[in-house]
């Protein structure tokens, strides 16, 4: 009996062992909005247990939602649940992660779905945008969205807000249209299409439904054909393919406009949206007196090392300003005319700006109504789309593009005329890698990644690796650029090298050529009064942070100066103040102010670069050229993507690159269709 006993309780032993090693792992897959796209999280359980979670997130920022994709997984696991604190600095990405998981529990769980089940009524939230705060409002019945409005914000125009493809117009459309937040982001306008949806999300948290309701994926939001033909493609939408496209459409064309982003604009909208010209009808209504003649002195006085194309600056001289009444026919307004900077005289910047101001971000006073333009004249716009290689014949003749779209299908566009306007390449790591010895920030659009240089390049285009940037010198601090102060600036070695007051570009120029990849401000306070004017550099000494020391010897050590440099050139800096001519760097004596007091400081400045020189080269007519100056049939080019000729090393002005593109896009056009 006790044989018989110990037989059966060693059997119910295996077959307890045996059940237990049967439970099979099973994977869930639930999915959420993140900061910059839709972040899958992938759970495998053993039973109750999680045993793994694999988050992929490939929009999401780099050294920011990337931690919170690396670090969430793990603390999940070993807490067994999805309740775990978020990633500090990446609360969007962390909350997505946790809401995909949640999702998959739920599936295991044998859960068919989130709760939707909603309080009728009009719910709003506030939420962070790009540029601050934002006002969501969400009207819902017991299970749907009925209506979802931007109440107010401060979002970037022609990015965020006012164009037919910006976050603010037609995320709310598509949120509602397909009843679910799970909805694409419009890529170079990932914050605001973010900030939309988390205030959608906490309104509807608001009127009962789960944190994971309505996020089933919606359709790609930008789909395509598999094949155009067309009589001129465009691929690049920054204000030079815009004005091309309009140009092309004017001449009675077919045309089809390529932009790999979600939005139009480019750099152009990132920018300040300033037009620099002569002979202009804006001058003349405020009585500035200029002349095309004046215009290409100026710009031909720049080209120290012959690297400008005689042809193609007296061509733009001569025809910028008939370029602007161009614009003004397709909506461009231009606002006001002013100066970037004091030397930079008669007044030749033509703002496009409501505020008449000069600043970054308003771009969008050009690229907004050339994109309505263009559309109104029944142009195609392909977005999300990258083009990828250029279609030849056996001739070698450019007959087209081939592309891929949003959802990795290939798009074949044939073309007898293709005009590539696709920016620089400040955004291609390897392209810039050339500049390391000063190692500049580029300030670049997220699509100037040089995809026209590799694709005409391919198809034997001439390239010149020039060595000029549009740059300026930048204390993230004070916010001081050089072009709105000129007090005493040193260089690594602490040796002065330029006109503190001319245009910021042509300063930097100095420093770039020593290779600083900084140079410091120097000024003083006595009694802590600076007597410098300067705005930027009246807050700057007000810092905690600043940099300052009781002599001119410690500040050197502080910023690793050699003490009898730095200290020689405050002198000679002092010593030409008293004279009032500057002997050294021809500095306007008003602009002279020594450096004395019993406090020093040193602000740093760091490299900046918003544009690319060089690039294709191209004839006036904006013909592309191959490696014997011959054109390539049925390729063109305009914009920042070909500026050889145009800028030497020096920029001398804002609102001389978009100018340019304009103006050469319009050549490059008109070529196109008479070819």
């Amino acid at each position: 009996m006790k044989k018989i006993t110990t037989s059966l309780l060693a059997l119910l032993m295996i077959l307890s062992v045996t059940a237990c090693s049967s439970v099979q792992e099973e994977t869930f897959e639930g999915s959420a909005q993140g900061y910059g796209g839709t972040v899958t999280a992938k759970v495998t359980f053993k039973a109750d247990k999680m045993t793994s979670v694999a988050v992929v997130a490939p929009d999401e920022t780099e050294g920011v939602g990337s931690r919170a994709v690396e670090e969430l997984p793990e603390k999940i696991v070993a807490a067994n649940s999805a309740d775990v604190d978020v990633c500090a600095g990446a609360t969007m990405t962390s909350k997505a992660i946790l809401s995909a998981v949640k999702q998959a529990i739920g599936k295991k769980n044998g859960e068919t779905g989130s709760t939707t089940a909603m309080t009728e009524g009009t719910y709003s939230a506030v939420v962070a945008g790009h540029n601050g705060e934002m006002t969501v409002e969400t009207t819902v019945d017991s299970t749907s969205i009925l209506e979802v409005k931007i109440i107010s914000h401060t979002e970037t125009y022609g990015i965020g807000y006012g164009s037919v493809m910006t976050p603010v117009e037609v995320l709310p459309q598509r949120i509602v249209e397909h009843q679910t937040l799970n909805v694409d982001n419009v890529s170079a306008a990932t914050v605001t299409s973010s900030a939309i949806k988390a205030g959608v999300r906490d309104c509807l948290t608001q009127a009962g439904a789960s944190e994971t309701a309505m996020s089933e994926a919606a359709p790609k939001a930008n789909p395509t054909e598999a094949e155009y033909t067309v009589d001129i493609a465009v691929i690049g939408g920054g204000a030079a393919g815009l004005t091309a496209a309009n140009t092309a459409l004017d001449e009675g064309k077919t045309v089809l406009l390529v932009e790999k982003m979600g939005i139009t604009g480019g750099s152009t909208v990132q920018s300040g949206g300033n037009i620099f010209a002569a002979g202009t009808t804006a001058q003349k209504v405020n009585g500035v007196e200029d002349s095309a003649e004046d215009l290409n002195q100026f710009l031909m006085s720049y080209d120290e090392d012959q690297l400008l194309n005689a042809e193609m600056i007296q061509d733009y001289a001569e025809h910028i300003a008939e370029d602007l009444d161009y614009l003004a026919d397709q909506g461009v307004q231009v606002t006001y005319v002013t100066t970037a900077q004091p030397t930079l005289t008669p007044n030749r910047l033509h703002l496009t700006s409501p505020k008449n101001e000069i600043a970054s971000g308003i771009g969008g006073g050009i690229t907004v109504p050339l994109t309505k333009s263009m559309l109104e004249k029944g142009g195609t716009l392909l977005l999300e789309t990258r083009a990828e290689a250029l279609l030849t014949d056996e001739q070698g003749q450019v007959i087209g593009v081939q592309a891929v779209n949003q959802s990795g299908e290939t798009v074949t566009i044939h073309a007898h005329s293709v005009i590539l306007t696709t920016g620089g390449y400040g955004s291609n790591p390897e392209m810039t890698a050339r500049f390391a010895s000063f190692n500049p920030i580029f300030n670049s659009a997220a699509s100037s990644t040089g995809d026209g240089l590799t694709m005409a390049g391919e198809v034997g285009a001439q390239i010149f690796d020039s060595n000029g940037l549009q740059l300026q010198y930048v204390d993230f601090n004070t916010g001081e650029t050089g072009s709105t102060a000129s007090g005493l600036v040193v260089d690594m070695q602490g040796k002065r090298l330029a006109n503190e007051h001319s245009y910021q570009s042509v300063s930097a120029e100095a420093f770039k050529r020593e290779n600083s990849a900084v140079n410091y401000y120097i000024t003083a306070t006595k009694d802590g009064v600076c007597a410098e004017p300067y705005p930027t550099v009246q807050y700057g000494v007000t810092l905690e942070n600043a940099v300052k020391a009781s002599s001119l010897e410690e500040l050197a050590t502080l910023i690793k100066v050699d003490p009898a440099v730095l200290k020689a050139t405050v002198e000679r800096y002092n010593d030409l103040c008293a004279k009032g001519p500057d002997e050294d760097f021809a500095k306007p004596a008003d602009w002279m102010i020594p450096v004395e007091g019993d406090t020093y400081y040193a602000f740093a400045r760091y490299p900046v670069a918003a544009a690319t020189f060089g690039g294709l080269v191209i004839d006036a007519q904006g013909r592309v050229l191959n490696q014997d100056n011959k054109p390539i049939s049925g390729l063109y080019a305009a914009g920042e993507v070909a500026l050889t000729g145009v800028f030497a090393n020096v920029y001398p002005s804002c609102g001389l690159a978009i100018g340019n593109s304009i103006h050469m896009a319009r050549n490059a056009a008109v070529t196109a269709c008479g070819e």
